[in-house]
């Protein structure tokens, strides 16, 4: 009974040529097909899908945006960690400098920006990878072996 399994792998449709160039095409189509891949840095944006808006209106509504969440995110920053969450101290700020505060949220609006960039950079890598285990896993055996 062994022999008539070891026949059986041993014994193929296709000749070692035909498998060796079936090997060759493979690795060059994973080469081709990791290269079509969208690479993360070149992927295109279109602002449209981040800004909420009526048609027509993305002008408008955006210099607002980035007008109004840069003061806010500054507004939160000073009350959260400056005043330390107490409405008294918040109060003694001077909030008619309304450039300073604006600053202030910009760079913290830059730096949530940049942790989002960085994190959807880090699933993106996390994925390609998983991908690519997922190639190199061996077919399963035809007799369970």
């Amino acid at each position: 009974m062994d022999k008539n399994i070891e026949k059986r792998m041993n014994a193929s449709l296709i000749s070692d040529t035909a498998r060796d160039s079936a090997k060759v095409y493979q690795k060059e189509n994973i080469k081709t097909r990791r290269q079509q891949e969208d690479d993360f840095f070149n992927q295109s944006l279109d602002y449209r899908d981040f800004v909420f808006s009526p048609e027509g209106y993305e002008g408008i509504v955006l210099s607002l945006y980035i007008l109004i969440l840069p003061y806010l995110a500054g507004l939160t920053f000073l009350f959260l960690f400056v005043a330390k969450a107490n409405y008294e101290y918040f109060l003694e700020f001077n909030l008619a400098s309304f450039f300073i505060i604006w600053a202030i949220g910009y760079e913290v609006c830059a730096v949530l920006a940049i942790t989002g960039i960085f994190l959807a950079w880090l699933k993106h890598i996390n994925t390609r990878w998983n991908s690519e285990q997922a190639r190199k896993k061996p077919p399963r055996d035809r007799y369970g072996f």
